[in-house]
């Protein structure tokens, strides 16, 4: 192996290495800011089980004036209802179902992301035999009056 290949693969391991560390890093320098708290899904999840009679847990994660990040856990479905102050983005972590958009309901399963518009009718219904979980982005951070139930027609 001549002198450039070898010093190729060097930078593109050590490219590679530098990749991989920089996965774990979330945020600004946490030690500096002292605002970051990275925390693992599964542990967030044990430790914020719904209840045995709790449909729908929502535990905060973080919030500002441009967004709000929760975290959503459904037993069964969520009632029919629009934001109108936010729009939302829904990273669906765990389960599967079927997302009711204004008329239209698509199944939908872990992995998937789902964009909805301020104002948008929506609900999810679980499938699963365990609760869904996914991580729900509202931009801007809603109101207190934000989400509004719709009678179903």
């Amino acid at each position: 192996m001549n002198l450039m290949k070898f010093l190729v693969s060097i930078f593109l391991i050590a490219g590679g290495f530098h990749a991989a560390l920089a996965a774990e890093w979330i945020g600004p320098d946490e030690k500096a800011s002292g605002k970051y708290d990275t925390k693992q899904l599964e542990q967030l999840l044990e430790q914020n089980q719904p209840g045995p009679n709790e449909n729908i847990k929502v535990v905060p994660l973080f919030r500002n004036a441009r967004s709000s990040n929760i975290l959503v856990q459904v037993r069964d479905r969520e009632p029919l209802h629009r934001h109108v102050d936010s729009d939302i983005t829904v990273f669906l972590l765990r389960g599967e179902g079927e997302m009711r958009l204004g008329p239209e309901t698509r199944p939908v399963r872990a992995g998937d992301v789902i964009h909805i518009e301020r104002g948008a009718v929506h609900a999810y219904i679980n499938r699963g035999t365990e609760p869904a979980a996914a991580l729900v982005v509202y931009s801007p951070a809603p109101g207190p009056k934000d989400r509004v139930l719709v009678e179903e027609k």
